[in-house]
Protein backbone atom coordinates (compact mmCIF):
# COMPACT_ATOMS: atom_id res chain seq x y z
CA UNK A 1 0.00 0.00 0.00
CA UNK A 2 0.94 3.66 0.16
CA UNK A 3 4.84 4.33 1.50
CA UNK A 4 5.40 6.43 4.18
CA UNK A 5 8.89 7.78 3.18
CA UNK A 6 7.42 7.69 -0.15
CA UNK A 7 5.15 10.17 0.66
CA UNK A 8 7.02 12.25 3.65
CA UNK A 9 10.07 12.91 1.12
CA UNK A 10 6.75 13.95 -1.68
CA UNK A 11 6.15 16.55 1.02
CA UNK A 12 9.19 17.83 2.41
CA UNK A 13 10.43 18.50 -1.12
CA UNK A 14 7.51 21.84 -0.36
CA UNK A 15 8.03 21.99 2.92
CA UNK A 16 11.97 22.02 3.53
CA UNK A 17 13.47 20.80 0.14
CA UNK A 18 16.88 21.24 1.35
CA UNK A 19 16.35 19.44 4.96
CA UNK A 20 17.88 22.37 6.59
CA UNK A 21 15.29 22.08 9.27
CA UNK A 22 15.92 25.75 10.29
CA UNK A 23 13.73 28.00 12.05
CA UNK A 24 12.19 30.53 9.98
CA UNK A 25 9.36 33.34 9.90
CA UNK A 26 6.20 32.28 9.09
CA UNK A 27 2.53 33.13 9.37
CA UNK A 28 1.67 33.50 12.91
CA UNK A 29 5.28 33.20 14.26
CA UNK A 30 8.01 30.46 13.18
CA UNK A 31 8.39 27.04 11.57
CA UNK A 32 10.92 24.63 11.63
CA UNK A 33 10.02 22.19 8.30
CA UNK A 34 6.58 23.57 8.01
CA UNK A 35 5.95 23.13 12.14
CA UNK A 36 4.75 26.90 12.45
CA UNK A 37 4.75 27.41 16.14
CA UNK A 38 1.50 29.24 16.38
CA UNK A 39 -0.17 25.80 15.41
CA UNK A 40 1.87 23.47 16.72
CA UNK A 41 3.74 25.05 19.78
CA UNK A 42 4.75 21.75 22.19
CA UNK A 43 6.05 19.96 19.24
CA UNK A 44 7.64 23.29 17.65
CA UNK A 45 9.46 24.11 20.70
CA UNK A 46 10.58 20.79 21.54
CA UNK A 47 11.88 20.22 17.67
CA UNK A 48 13.21 23.89 18.43
CA UNK A 49 15.64 22.60 21.24
CA UNK A 50 17.28 20.46 19.73
CA UNK A 51 20.70 21.06 17.59
CA UNK A 52 19.72 21.96 14.13
CA UNK A 53 21.43 18.92 12.69
CA UNK A 54 19.66 16.29 14.52
CA UNK A 55 16.00 17.65 14.16
CA UNK A 56 15.48 15.39 11.07
CA UNK A 57 13.98 11.94 13.19
CA UNK A 58 11.92 14.55 15.17
CA UNK A 59 10.45 16.57 12.35
CA UNK A 60 9.75 13.23 10.60
CA UNK A 61 7.79 11.32 13.71
CA UNK A 62 5.80 14.93 14.29
CA UNK A 63 4.36 14.41 10.29
CA UNK A 64 3.85 10.60 11.25
CA UNK A 65 1.51 11.73 13.69
CA UNK A 66 0.22 14.36 13.05
CA UNK A 67 -0.87 13.95 9.23
CA UNK A 68 -0.47 10.37 8.57
CA UNK A 69 -3.61 7.82 9.07
CA UNK A 70 -4.43 4.39 8.41
CA UNK A 71 -6.27 5.42 5.64
CA UNK A 72 -3.21 6.17 3.84
CA UNK A 73 -1.48 3.10 4.42
CA UNK A 74 -4.70 1.08 3.16
CA UNK A 75 -4.30 3.28 -0.31
CA UNK A 76 -2.97 1.60 -3.28
CA UNK A 77 -0.92 4.31 -5.42
CA UNK A 78 1.70 6.59 -4.00
CA UNK A 79 1.21 8.60 -6.71
CA UNK A 80 -2.18 9.80 -5.01
CA UNK A 81 -1.43 9.41 -1.25
CA UNK A 82 1.71 11.45 -1.77
CA UNK A 83 -0.36 14.58 -3.10
CA UNK A 84 -2.91 14.11 -0.41
CA UNK A 85 -1.01 13.82 1.83
CA UNK A 86 0.42 16.74 1.06
CA UNK A 87 -2.38 18.28 0.49
CA UNK A 88 -3.29 17.70 4.22
CA UNK A 89 -0.50 19.15 5.61
CA UNK A 90 -0.92 22.31 3.61
CA UNK A 91 -4.47 22.90 3.60
CA UNK A 92 -5.69 20.59 6.32
CA UNK A 93 -7.34 17.32 6.32
CA UNK A 94 -10.89 18.54 5.62
CA UNK A 95 -10.01 20.33 2.61
CA UNK A 96 -7.89 17.63 1.53
CA UNK A 97 -9.77 15.08 1.32
CA UNK A 98 -12.52 16.86 0.03
CA UNK A 99 -10.63 17.52 -2.97
CA UNK A 100 -10.04 13.81 -3.59
CA UNK A 101 -13.90 13.51 -2.97
CA UNK A 102 -14.33 15.71 -5.91
CA UNK A 103 -11.42 14.52 -7.95
CA UNK A 104 -13.29 10.84 -7.83
CA UNK A 105 -16.75 12.49 -8.91
CA UNK A 106 -14.58 13.80 -11.97
CA UNK A 107 -13.17 10.43 -12.80
CA UNK A 108 -16.83 9.11 -12.47
CA UNK A 109 -16.44 7.74 -9.38
CA UNK A 110 -19.06 9.16 -6.68
CA UNK A 111 -18.47 9.77 -3.09
CA UNK A 112 -19.93 12.07 -0.73
CA UNK A 113 -17.78 15.26 -0.42
CA UNK A 114 -18.09 14.86 3.79
CA UNK A 115 -13.81 15.61 3.97
CA UNK A 116 -13.44 12.50 5.88
CA UNK A 117 -11.53 9.36 4.75
CA UNK A 118 -12.95 6.32 5.14
CA UNK A 119 -13.61 2.75 3.73
CA UNK A 120 -15.76 3.78 1.53
CA UNK A 121 -13.54 6.76 -0.26
CA UNK A 122 -10.35 4.90 0.25
CA UNK A 123 -11.83 1.95 -1.85
CA UNK A 124 -12.90 4.41 -4.60
CA UNK A 125 -9.55 5.60 -4.36
CA UNK A 126 -7.97 2.29 -4.94
CA UNK A 127 -10.82 1.63 -7.89
CA UNK A 128 -10.33 4.68 -9.68
CA UNK A 129 -7.78 4.84 -13.04
CA UNK A 130 -4.84 5.94 -11.11
CA UNK A 131 -3.55 8.86 -13.51
CA UNK A 132 -6.83 10.29 -14.61
CA UNK A 133 -7.67 10.75 -10.24
CA UNK A 134 -3.82 12.42 -10.05
CA UNK A 135 -4.54 15.11 -12.49
CA UNK A 136 -8.15 15.25 -11.34
CA UNK A 137 -6.83 16.08 -7.62
CA UNK A 138 -4.24 18.64 -8.93
CA UNK A 139 -6.88 20.37 -10.70
CA UNK A 140 -9.33 20.42 -7.60
CA UNK A 141 -6.56 21.72 -5.41
CA UNK A 142 -5.59 24.48 -7.79
CA UNK A 143 -9.42 25.41 -7.50
CA UNK A 144 -9.72 24.94 -3.87
CA UNK A 145 -7.08 27.66 -3.63
CA UNK A 146 -8.15 29.73 -6.08
CA UNK A 147 -11.56 29.83 -4.18
CA UNK A 148 -9.61 31.25 -0.83
CA UNK A 149 -8.17 34.05 -3.11
CA UNK A 150 -11.44 34.93 -4.35
CA UNK A 151 -13.35 34.92 -1.10
CA UNK A 152 -9.33 36.68 0.47
CA UNK A 153 -7.91 38.85 -2.10
CA UNK A 154 -5.17 39.35 0.57
CA UNK A 155 -4.20 36.00 0.01
CA UNK A 156 -3.18 36.31 -3.69
CA UNK A 157 0.45 37.20 -2.48
CA UNK A 158 0.13 32.80 -1.85
CA UNK A 159 -1.59 31.83 -4.96
CA UNK A 160 1.54 31.22 -6.88
CA UNK A 161 3.40 28.93 -4.56
CA UNK A 162 -0.04 27.24 -3.62
CA UNK A 163 -0.51 26.53 -7.92
CA UNK A 164 3.06 25.34 -8.18
CA UNK A 165 2.66 22.68 -5.41
CA UNK A 166 -0.87 21.59 -6.26
CA UNK A 167 0.55 21.23 -9.82
CA UNK A 168 2.98 18.83 -8.44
Amino acid sequence: MANWKTCYDFMMQNEDSRREHAIEPDAGGQAISGINSAAFPLQFAKIAALPQAERGPEIEAFYRAQFWNRWFDQTASDEVAKRVFDADVNMGSVPAVRCLQMALGACGVVVTPDGHLGPVSVTAVNAAPQDQLVAAFQKARQDHYRAIVAAHPEKAVYLDAWLARAGK
